[in-house]
């Protein structure tokens, strides 16, 4: 079992359904969506990468 960092775990917004994916930067992989609408607390947002 691998130990996941809070820091590479963020979420970003799905322009089709319009709600929040937690996705794993490690690993590039989602997590979980919202099934109801807003953000999830206490995850980061992802920024564009310059």
């Amino acid at each position: 079992m691998s130990t996941t960092h809070k820091t590479d775990i963020v979420q970003v917004k799905n322009p089709r359904s319009n709600r929040y994916v937690k996705i794993d930067r490690a690993k590039g992989r989602i997590l979980s969506h919202k099934k109801n609408e807003g953000k999830y607390k206490g995850v980061p947002i992802a920024r564009k990468r310059k």
